[in-house]
């Protein structure tokens, strides 16, 4: 999994998506990264989101390019892998002549699957799309909706990809990384949580303040937590308590599940322990 910022010319990578939000959250992301990288940035749309990804309004004219599903399909309406790698090839012959570092291709890509001919054809376009990747002219995130795709076609087609990407952090320092996630809902913590970090994780926990139902706080990879970061966390499941949803503490090292015991704050209301890391 990499962050969609750490993308750079020659990457292919997929987006599995299971929300809009997700997908509009993730692909903001790769659009304002071109705009900042000097990318020209082409969208591949399905018959679902033909106006283009979220963040497309921001782009001044000229720097994008919308490409409809529509016009690389048969009469059969059958994905032509090698006509629409052409397509991609020629606008990324033009965003080099026009001066553009590289083209940044975002595509959805589930409109084109209906049965296994059509995976098939996709995994043709896949292999085409990342040799074409070798020479570092562009990259690619494509993107297919697992409420619309059978999980044995997903699994395949992941796999012809060099990995999947995430939304950017929430928080990045040198000590602590917070991101978000949507399956489930919530947040993923690495680092230490010191009372320097205090103000970035209370700023995470109100940029999920907003989530319907339950919250889920990944914290397998959390090294140190202070009693200041605890409490911001008791805090969080007592609002969300009020809401009638609960805040769940999963991946909790042992050390950390023995201090939150022994204090009593595993009866906060809106709490609950889940699965615990295994060992310290």
């Amino acid at each position: 999994m990499v962050h969609v910022g750490d993308l750079r010319p020659g990457d292919h990578a997929c987006l599995l998506f299971g929300s809009d939000e997700e997908r509009a959250s993730i692909l903001r992301d790769f659009v304002r990264g071109g705009l900042d990288a000097k990318d020209k940035i082409l969208y591949l749309s399905g018959a679902g989101n033909p106006a283009g990804p979220p963040g497309l309004s921001e782009v001044p004219a000229g720097r994008v390019e919308v490409v409809r599903l529509g016009e690389v399909l048969s009469g059969r309406g059958r994905l032509e892998p090698a006509a629409l790698l052409r397509r991609l090839r020629s606008a990324a012959e033009r965003s080099r002549r026009e001066g553009y570092r590289a083209l940044r291709i975002a595509g959805d890509l589930c409109a084109a699957v209906h049965d296994e001919r059509d995976v098939r054809r996709l995994l043709r376009y896949e292999a085409l799309l990342a040799e074409e990747f070798s020479a570092g002219q562009a990259l690619a995130v494509c993107q297919y909706d697992i409420r619309r795709c059978e999980p044995a076609a997903l699994a395949v087609l992941a796999s012809a990809h060099a990995g999947s990407v995430e939304a950017d952090p929430l928080v990045r320092t040198p000590e602590l990384v917070v991101a978000r996630t949507y399956r489930p809902q919530g947040l993923r913590l690495e680092g230490l949580v010191d009372a320097g970090a205090h103000r970035c994780l209370r700023d995470a926990l109100r940029s999920v303040a907003a989530v319907r139902g339950d919250v889920s706080l990944e914290m397998s990879r959390v090294e140190f937590l202070d009693l200041g970061g605890l409490r911001l966390l008791m805090t969080f499941a007592r609002a969300r308590a009020a809401r009638h949803c609960t805040v769940e503490l999963t991946g909790l090292r042992p050390h950390l599940r023995q201090v939150i015991t022994l204090v009593g704050w595993d009866r906060t209301p809106g709490l609950r322990l889940g699965a615990g890391h295994g060992r310290d």
